[in-house]
């Protein structure tokens, strides 16, 4: 950021010797000038533009709202993730060259103002763009992936104060917002964040959330087979006829049972003499047919077993992909990489950073750390992934664009 001049001192004995303490115009981040050249050669913050109803008069506005939207966003990746930190950056030279506008740019309170007067109207159309750039640039153009993969979850938010529609979740122990993901699981593009009170069930949205984004997905890939992947939170009748109907292979893990403990018990009492037999953890894989009073038709129950010192563990997923049952909990057992997309959303972009009063306010933050994310994903997998560090890293975090590597 931009350094406070100081004034120059004169020495009396020699008026021509004059030192300086001004360093000039000086940013600590310029590694975000090549984040920008990447978005201005796809166009994507430029679809900004409209997004976004203005309440002022037109006559009377210095920053425009995708002027507003676009130092918000680039503020986001530097890892400036209040408001309050514009009043410093709005003069930087990175952030006005990346906005384009020569003048200082909006300050804590215009940005303010411009959060709690966000309608859900531009919510919405914020939460479709980033949308629309997974779906013209997650792959390319002759690109026919396999598989899109769905990956959903949902994590905590902690509250603090009186937040709108912050309550206490029991299974967190703490009051808070309980927003809900989707991620395309082999490019770790985000495909949607949905803002949930706290006290809202696990499953609350997903079904809504499939509807719009199966149809959008199967037109952009018509070739390609949509799969669902997610864990017990998702085990609803919901969901699994909302996937069926779009012919969506899943895999979802569902919690124990009275039922589901008789039907693997002699399974249950096999492995654990076979570990008593050889001291050897034992592993072994089972499936079979049932259908709860809930469900209208039978579906396919994979069971896992696994003994070893530290006693038994079974774990349960139903599912309607066809294989073996080992195949299917291989399969499943990579969900985890969902939690470390939350991880990088949380952690390296601080988007669990919802900390004002109004619930919409607040709604409205996720989805520019949302756009943020995805301007980052984009990034890393188009250009960091061609080049030599790139190929050097498979599994890495959001980059830190302030990186001497960079």
């Amino acid at each position: 950021m931009a350094t406070e001049c100081h004034t120059p001192l004169r020495f009396g004995f020699q008026p021509k010797i004059i030192v300086d303490f001004n360093g000039g115009e000086i940013t600590s981040d310029p590694g975000l000038l090549l984040l920008r050249q990447f978005d201005g050669q796809l166009s994507l913050t430029k679809k900004l533009w409209g997004l976004f109803n203005d309440w002022r008069n037109p006559d009377l506005i210095e920053h425009h709202t995708h002027e507003m939207l676009c130092q918000r966003i680039y503020q986001i990746a530097a890892g400036y993730e209040d408001c309050n930190d514009a009043d410093l950056l709005r003069t930087d030279p990175t952030f006005t060259t990346i906005v384009g506008k020569p003048d200082p740019l909006a300050s804590q309170p215009t940005l303010s103002r411009l959060e709690n007067h966000a309608d859900w109207q531009s919510i919405v159309r914020l939460r479709d763009l980033y949308l629309k750039w997974f779906v013209q640039y997650g792959y390319g153009r002759r690109e026919v992936p396999k598989e899109i993969l769905l990956d959903c979850d949902a994590t905590d938010d902690p509250c603090h104060g009186q937040q709108v529609f912050a309550f206490f979740h029991g299974k967190y122990g703490q009051h808070m917002y309980h927003p809900l993901f989707f991620f395309e699981g082999h490019t770790g593009c985000l495909l949607s964040a949905r803002l949930r009170p706290g006290n809202a069930h696990a499953a609350q949205g997903i079904p809504s959330e499939l509807r719009r984004l199966v149809p959008i997905v199967q037109r952009r890939f018509p070739n390609s087979q949509i799969s669902y992947r997610a864990d017990a939170g998702s085990a609803v009748p919901e969901i699994y006829t909302t996937l069926e109907s779009f012919g969506v292979l899943y895999a979802i893990g569902i919690a124990s049972n009275s039922v589901f403990k008789r039907r693997i018990e002699r399974w249950l009492k096999q492995a654990c003499r076979k570990y008593a037999r050889t001291q050897k953890a034992v592993k072994v894989f089972y499936s079979f047919r049932h259908r709860a009073k809930s469900w209208r038709r039978q579906r396919r129950i994979v069971v896992k077993i696994e003994v070893s010192a530290l006693g038994s563990n079974v774990r349960y997923v139903v599912t309607n992909r066809p294989g073996r049952a080992q195949e299917i909990f291989h399969w499943y057992d990579h969900r985890g990489e969902c939690e470390n997309r939350i991880k990088e959303f949380k952690l390296d972009l601080l988007g669990d950073r919802l900390s004002c009063h109004l619930y919409r306010a607040n709604a409205f933050r996720l989805q520019l750390h949302a756009l943020c994310y995805q301007l980052l994903s984009l990034f890393r997998r188009h250009v960091l992934r061609r080049t030599e560090l790139g190929r050097g890293v498979r599994h890495y975090n959001l980059i830190n664009l302030d990186s001497p590597l960079v």
